[in-house]
């Protein structure tokens, strides 16, 4: 029953169930009569729906809980993911026993004796037994604190051979491990998903893991905006059970969530069938490369103008397996291809970003290949598909590696990334680069008095005055702009050349042709109709000010600050007066 205390202390009790039974939330169990598996599933359900979240955000979550529970990831929950689930944490568990007392083995033989307590114990509580002489704490309090030790230690030597061995060890907090892991372990988790209604023949799919979260989410969705409040919330959890279950009623909400779990699996299908991969031949190098951009800037962009579009280079070396490449980087970028490339099998190529602030992740992300083939050319349907990586080993490498994996049946043999990259080579995985710190490191904008600088400065840039174009371009992109054809380029949408330039490359175009001027602070000075350059966002924003009779510029100025002198206009990035 410790699990539906917790309940009722936050005042959750009784809520999931009611819903997926087609009950309120308030409904309580008969007096005396423990909860059942059911009710206790779907009182975990509740547990992941706070109070603002919409129903794609909901599923979202219950997707990546499904993921944690399916612990063969077969794409189901069965028994043997509970029993892989109790396995793990058992062994989990031991190994946190082992740590809690052979930190006491202090000569390392794999005992652990009383006299090796207590001087670790004495060692540990130092500072209380000097808190004691002081007064600042009870008297006596750190030699009681080593008797604890010693008594708690030493009450695991079961056989009173006088030292506790490894599996006398393993018994250490047994209970309460065991009882934690029976209340929040994955194996108890996943215990109670297949206690679900949607669960049949012991087996419980994605989509009927989220169609059941779905159900509860609509009855305590009851004003229908997809979206649930803090006071639909309350009425739920108020709302009395009814005297009895309509049969009828019973049948029909089997049906709804059946049918529920019917369209969740077909919006899963399509999900895979987006971030799907072509095959690998058994031939081929498989090759994850990953970046959160390119050290240059491309002449030319994808899909719309508004986008910053960045360029690379694969150098393939020379030999004779064929390559298999998956590259993700947050920015949209061209891959030009050079070298070997002969030995390209396939490039299967995304972005993170789509090029839209603010845009719709599961929209298809923008990217470009050139020098390889049309037909050896795949982009991931969606941009969430696979996340960039920068670093590897990381977090996000490993999870782009399983994305592989997952694809192509194979993991990648080769996977390198970094930051910022000029070019890659493949398949070594060598990374090149211009130089500089691509935009990377601490800038520091000073126009008088004193800095000091204490430590390594190598990462850092001190600009005194205002800030100009052209050092920016330099700065942020060292490789400058590739002009690249747009005819060449195969893309995941239609390839035209810039109006403007994007971001700093932008700016110091329209220096350059006259359309804008820079004054004494920095803020650039718009005099006739341009187009804003793509890309002003964070580090890149600047100030614009907009002259009478010159007309609001087209396009989407990021974070600059924008000014208007014919009406007195201030973005919302503009600072306050």
């Amino acid at each position: 029953m410790p699990l539906l205390s917790s309940l009722r202390n936050t005042g959750l009790a009784g809520l999931g169930v009611a819903a997926l039974a087609g009950q309120p939330a308030g409904a309580q169990a008969p007096a005396g009569s423990p909860p059942s598996p059911a009710r206790l599933a779907q009182e975990q359900l509740l547990l992941r729906l706070p109070a603002g979240q919409p129903l794609d955000r909901y599923l979202e979550q219950l997707r990546s809980e499904f993921f944690n529970l399916d612990a063969d990831s077969d794409g189901k929950l069965t028994p043997r993911d509970v029993e892989l689930h109790a396995l793990m944490e058992t062994a989990q568990a031991r190994s946190v026993a082992w740590m809690s007392v052979l930190r006491y083995d202090l000569d390392g033989d794999g005992f652990v004796t009383e006299d090796e307590v207590r001087r670790s114990a004495a060692y540990e509580s130092r500072w209380s037994r000097a808190q004691s002489m002081i007064g600042k704490s009870p008297l006596g309090s750190g030699e009681e604190a080593v008797q604890r030790a010693v008594t708690t230690i030493m009450a695991l030597d079961t056989n009173k051979d006088g030292k506790v061995s490894l599996a006398e060890a393993a018994k250490f907090n047994e209970a309460s491990q065991r009882q934690a892991s029976a209340l929040n372990g994955f194996a108890a988790k996943t215990r109670l998903a297949l206690a679900l209604e949607a669960a049949t023949s012991g087996e419980l799919s994605r989509a009927g893991y989220e169609a059941a979260g779905e159900t509860l989410f609509r009855a305590v969705d009851t004003d229908h905006d997809g979206n649930v409040s803090q006071q639909e919330l309350m009425e739920f959890r108020r709302a009395p059970m009814p005297p009895s279950i309509d049969p009828e009623a019973a049948q029909r909400r089997q049906f709804e969530q059946a049918e529920l779990a019917r369209k969740r699996q077909i919006a899963i299908d399509a999900e895979r069938a987006a971030c799907g991969m072509p095959p690998v031949s058994e031939k081929a190098k498989v090759v994850l490369l990953g970046a959160y951009q390119t050290e240059s800037l491309s002449s030319v962009t994808i899909g719309q103008q508004d986008t910053e579009v960045y360029a690379g280079r694969i150098n393939v070396e020379p030999g004779k397996d064929p390559l298999y490449l998956v590259i993700a980087s947050f920015s949209p970028t061209i891959w030009q291809f050079g070298g070997a490339v002969e030995r390209i099998e396939r490039v299967v190529v995304t972005s993170s970003s789509n090029g839209r602030s603010g845009s719709d992740p599961r929209q298809g992300p923008v990217a470009g290949v050139t020098g390889i083939a049309r037909d050896r050319v795949s982009f991931l349907g969606r941009s969430n598909c696979m996340r960039y990586f920068d670093e590897t080993p990381s977090s996000g490498s490993l999870l782009a590696v399983g994305a592989v994996k997952a694809a192509v049946g194979r993991a990648p043999d080769v996977v390198a990334a970094k930051y910022a990259v000029s070019a890659f080579d493949v398949p070594s995985g060598a990374i090149d680069v211009v130089g500089g710190r691509s935009g990377r490191g601490l800038v520091i904008r000073k126009s008088a008095g004193t800095l000091n600088i204490v430590g390594n400065a190598g990462d850092l840039t001190i600009e005194s005055g205002p800030s100009r174009a052209g050092d920016d371009l330099r700065r942020f992109w060292p490789g400058g702009v590739i002009d690249i054809d747009p005819a060449s380029v195969v893309a995941s949408e239609p390839v035209v050349p810039y109006e403007v330039l994007p971001a700093q490359a932008g700016l110091v175009q329209l220096l350059a042709n006259g359309k804008i001027t820079q004054n004494g602070a920095g803020e650039f000075v718009v005099r006739s109709k341009i187009r804003f350059p793509a890309g002003l966002y964070g580090a890149h924003s600047v100030t614009f000010l907009v002259m009478k009779g010159a007309g609001y510029p087209d396009g989407n100025p990021g974070h600059s600050c924008v000014i208007v002198e014919e009406t007195g206009e201030r973005g919302t990035n503009c600072p306050s007066r």
